[in-house]
């Protein structure tokens, strides 16, 4: 992954992302803000061997810090609490959320020289 640190990614493009909103339960405007955000990410590598996603907006801004295989808590964009999880398979950053409901979310975030691509996705609960 380190041919892809620093560099910022305009997200131009997120498949399946209105339908991830729609199951977080965000409303019709809100997902129609959420798609327009210009929305650049950045993948850093700290001293201490952990890294930080950096989500940038001219809205809001946020950022993760993650050691890669390592369960964590994350507060999402929305202020939802999940334990997360991020690994590293080749150029791809997989990164899986679940909230206290059991809703879980996988974010596949494939790195090239040129641009990022990412997949969203999600599980239902099984009661």
């Amino acid at each position: 992954m380190d041919e892809f640190l620093g560099k910022k990614y305009v997200l131009t493009d997120s498949e399946n992302f209105e339908d991830y909103l729609v199951y977080l339960g965000l409303s019709y405007i809100a997902r129609k803000v959420a798609l327009r955000l210009n929305q650049f990410h950045v993948l850093l590598k700290n001293e201490d061997g952990t890294y930080t996603f950096q989500f940038l907006s001219t809205v809001a801004n946020s950022s993760i810090t993650f050691k890669p295989g390592e369960e964590f808590e994350e507060v999402k964009a929305d202020g939802v609490k999940v334990k997360a999880l991020i690994v590293f398979e080749g150029n791809k950053m997989i990164h899986t959320q679940t909230d206290d409901d059991g809703k879980v979310s996988r974010h596949e975030r494939e790195f090239y020289i040129d641009k990022m691509t990412v997949v969203s996705g999600f599980l239902y609960p099984s009661f």
